[in-house]
């Protein structure tokens, strides 16, 4: 077994698909482990899974949980609830808080893997920041002069929920034509399904236009452009000076390159520069791991 700092954390990331778990020391990460996400639209169920591996952790350090959906003081809301079935407003951090004995820090997936990316990662070395995830959903993090931007109710970063396509497709929050409708690894499945009449995941989606398929890089190309026009915005918003794009689709073989040069068409104003995400699968581990460090 892997000898554990006493200043290690224990880091937990929630995903939709998976919860991945960690001790966390800098970039250094030991004892990974994971298991597939509840999906019993009980909050208490994803409490006692957590509980459960923690116990099988070695070392007693401290928690931070990074995880997909709203974080708003403790509790965590599903933005999307096919992400992530769980009930609103679930008191996340009192749960655990009473099977684990102290409260963790939980912070928003995105922006913990932002943060990650910003202090070990693409981000290093600038003043202002954002890491954007393309991948089953679509989310952000934002960090301005130095500061990760939460927002008032944890909402900061969901890039995934600008709207895209305003009488598009009804997304799981309740708006129409949200950017994860058109550009998400789901999005692409569904359309691609669609499209060629038979199942094709996003990563089969790559694989069509690697091989060709006319039809297959046009789909591609067009989730390119919305990530691109959303990025533009982005630079809008918060004059962010550079963009680490992660993810499954994110860091599909070309598709940065392809988001590149549809922000190229962009006007000058609104470009920035557009990298590869550095930190990889365990952004969030890291991430949520050093937020907690340093407060």
């Amino acid at each position: 077994m892997t000898e554990v700092s006493n200043s290690a954390v224990r880091s937990v990331d929630i995903g939709g698909t998976k919860v991945a778990l960690a001790m966390v020391e800098g970039t250094r990460v030991t004892e990974r482990r994971q298991f597939p996400t509840p999906r019993t639209d009980r909050g208490s169920d994803l409490v006692a899974a957590i509980a459960s591996a923690l116990g099988a952790m070695p070392g007693d350090g401290p928690v931070a949980i990074a995880t997909t959906g709203l974080v708003d003081e403790g509790r965590l809301t599903a933005l999307n609830p096919d992400t992530l079935p769980i009930e609103n407003g679930f008191p996340l951090v009192d749960a655990l808080r009473q099977v684990i004995g102290s409260p963790p820090l939980l912070v928003n997936d995105a922006q913990a893997a932002a943060w990650g990316e910003y202090r070990h990662g693409a981000g290093r070395g600038c003043a202002s920041f954002a890491f954007m995830t393309v991948s089953t959903g679509i989310g952000a993090g934002i960090v301005v002069d130095g500061r990760l931007i939460v927002g008032r109710r944890g909402l900061a970063g969901h890039l995934g929920h600008v709207v895209a396509e305003p009488e598009g497709t009804r997304c799981g929050c309740g708006r129409r034509g949200c950017l994860e409708t058109v550009a998400s690894g789901t999005a692409l499945a569904r359309l691609a399904t669609a499209a060629f009449g038979r199942a094709v995941a996003a990563p089969d989606l790559f694989a069509l236009a690697a091989e060709g398929d006319t039809m297959a890089e046009g789909m591609i190309r067009s989730a390119a452009r919305s990530i691109a026009i959303a990025l533009g915005n982005l630079a809008a918003s918060c004059d962010v000076e550079r963009i680490a794009l992660g993810g499954g689709v994110g860091l599909a073989p070309g598709f940065l390159e392809r988001v590149v040069e549809a922000a190229a068409e962009l006007p000058p104003t609104f470009h920035r520069e557009i990298v590869r995400a550095e930190a990889g699968p365990d952004a969030g581990l890291i991430g949520v791991a050093a937020l907690l460090a340093e407060r």
